[in-house]
């Protein structure tokens, strides 16, 4: 396989991965959140047959906020985002196993994937570092290969992003290790 196709049947995969741990998440969101209001919906019918109106209150405040935090989000919408692009990414390095590896059929798959890359939402660079690493690990890819990621970033990588400056670090660590003459 020349460099070009497998750099990119490697980004195809990584894809895949980050849009497929996307989908799990938001989807857990979605059903945490279907579950949460089952159940304070049904402890605000409760407090009100109980005439418990301050706990009522409360619970529908609650019940409010967390209705307007579900919109918002639209963890529904954005797990079924990312189920279809992680299955769109599957077709590409499926057609990336069975085509020719020549030139001409590079360039077709590698416009596939920038095809697909316009579809995606904003990246989420601490999700994708974690995709990359699952790949590395797929890959057999040796264990200084994998980007440090910090528990909290791993957890927290979902929400927002941080601790950049540290992996650039070591980005450009490794780089100068690999450059380096043995």
């Amino acid at each position: 396989m020349n460099w070009d196709i497998f750099d990119l049947d490697f980004s195809v995969r990584k894809s895949r991965r980050y849009h497929e741990k996307l989908a799990a998440f938001y989807g857990y969101w979605r059903d945490w959140v279907k579950i949460v209001t089952i159940v304070s919906g049904s402890g605000l019918f409760f407090l009100l047959m109980g005439h418990a109106k301050e706990g009522a209150e409360i619970l529908a405040a609650f019940v409010a906020a967390w209705a307007m935090l579900d919109y918002m989000v639209g963890p529904d919408k954005k797990a079924d985002i990312h189920h279809e692009l992680c299955q769109q990414f599957i077709d590409l390095a499926i057609k990336i196993e069975t085509m020719q590896h020549t030139r001409d059929a590079y360039a077709v798959l590698a416009a596939e994937r920038l095809r697909l890359e316009k579809e995606e939402p904003p990246c989420k660079r601490l999700v994708d570092l974690q995709a990359r690493n699952d790949e590395c690990r797929a890959r057999n890819f040796p264990p200084e290969d994998l980007v440090p990621l910090s528990g909290p970033q791993r957890f927290l990588g979902y929400f927002a992003t941080f601790g950049m400056k540290r992996l650039e670090n070591w980005k450009a660590e490794r780089q100068r290790q690999l450059r380096a003459p043995a």
